[in-house]
């Protein structure tokens, strides 16, 4: 019989041999605030994954108490002691029995994406190709738009307005939620001042009753809001459908659509009609069941963010060149961040984004700010 190629031999036999995880704490130029909470330092957790022949991925892991119950110590206490240990010695390519290991034990979303990615990021390296590619597309420009946070009319108009200028963008996410008069009254400056070709969205991050959602929604439908994200408690699919029927705005599903199983009860109950995937939460694997999700039930979909930086943006970047977006992309977070700790910046031109070139993700650590950065 003749041998297998040797090339078929090694990745044949590669194994992972060890997880990292490591706490950094980068400052932010300005604290980012939501409907629910705010951000003022990016500690997040760096997951090293490193495979038998010596190729390393990396994936950054962003806690979220108020989100998923994860804190910087939980992440780093979760990787380190136990799936670190459960995962050692699985092929580096045996993704379902990667993701059993991960199952063994329940929630961590955000610990259980780094490690998917982070191991994804090293496949690809090794077979000399992007995520991107590894995962069936090809790298490109990426549409993305600015998040703008709560604020004052006068402070939200002047940041549009300056990052439009900067960078180009052609799309705009307004953070809402707490006032529904202000907000309104936001949106229509906001419209009036940037003109009718720039797609608006909005994020309510819950903080909408149904009633509030009814009574604003014809003034939405005036102001061309594109998409109108997780208005009401997430948990209160009967309202958004009640409300969906009423308006003909799109709900779009975030907070509510963390998990696949999440994404079908979402779309079943017929109150959504986009999806938010965000890898920070769901790594590449569910991701992808998400995506297929969408699509089989006709629902946009588009990537989403947990505030993530430069090595997150990459990552779910290189996700976002797999399929065609109706919306665009909200992967501009990382321009809040006063540095960083990857090898090199990445860039939004003309309201696109620009992935480094380069096998995985394209990013690597850099040693001297990975240093100064990290609290362990």
């Amino acid at each position: 019989m003749k041998q297998a190629p040797a090339t078929y031999r090694r990745y044949r036999d590669l194994v992972i041999r060890r997880i990292e995880a490591i706490p950094v704490a980068i400052p932010l130029s300005r604290p980012i605030r939501w409907a629910r909470g705010e951000i003022r330092t990016i500690d997040n957790v760096i997951v090293v994954v490193t495979l038998s022949n010596g190729t390393q991925g990396i994936a950054d892991a962003p806690p979220r108490p108020t989100i998923y119950g994860e804190t910087q110590r939980s992440l780093v206490t979760i990787v380190a002691d136990h799936f670190a240990k459960r995962l050692a010695g699985i092929n580096a390519f045996d993704m379902a029995g990667v993701w059993s290991a991960l199952d063994a034990i329940a929630w961590n979303p955000a610990a259980k994406a780094a490690i998917d990615m982070a191991l994804h990021d090293a496949q690809a390296r090794t077979l000399g190709i992007s995520c991107a590619q590894l995962l069936g597309g090809t790298m490109k420009p990426l549409p993305v738009n600015w998040r703008l946070r709560l604020g004052s009319k006068r402070e939200v108009l002047a940041d549009a307005e300056h990052m439009m200028k900067k960078h180009g963008f052609r799309a705009l996410k307004v953070k809402c939620g707490v006032d529904r008069d202000k907000d309104i009254d936001i949106l229509r400056a906001l419209r009036k001042l940037v003109g009718d070709q720039v797609e608006l969205t909005i994020d309510c991050n819950q903080g909408y009753s149904v009633q509030d959602l009814i009574e604003a929604a014809p003034h939405f439908e005036e102001l061309n809001i594109a998409l109108v994200e997780e208005p009401v408690a997430a948990r209160d699919g009967a309202g958004k459908r009640f409300a969906a029927e009423r308006m003909r705005v799109p709900i779009s599903g975030d907070d509510s659509c963390m998990t696949p199983d999440d994404v079908l009860h979402e779309l079943k109950l017929g109150g959504i009609r986009a999806v938010v995937i965000k890898c920070a939460r769901s790594g590449y694997t569910r991701s992808r069941q998400i995506l297929a999700l969408a699509m089989a039930h006709y629902a946009a979909a588009h990537n989403g963010t947990q505030a993530d930086m430069q090595i997150g943006t990459a990552a779910a970047g290189h996700f976002a060149c797999t399929y065609p977006a109706m919306h665009a992309h909200e992967l501009s977070s990382f321009l809040d961040a006063k540095d960083h700790v990857s090898d090199r910046d990445i860039a939004i031109k003309d309201g696109k984004l620009i992935l480094p070139e380069g096998p995985g993700i394209g990013l690597t650590l850099d040693a001297n700010k990975l240093k100064k950065y990290r609290l362990d």
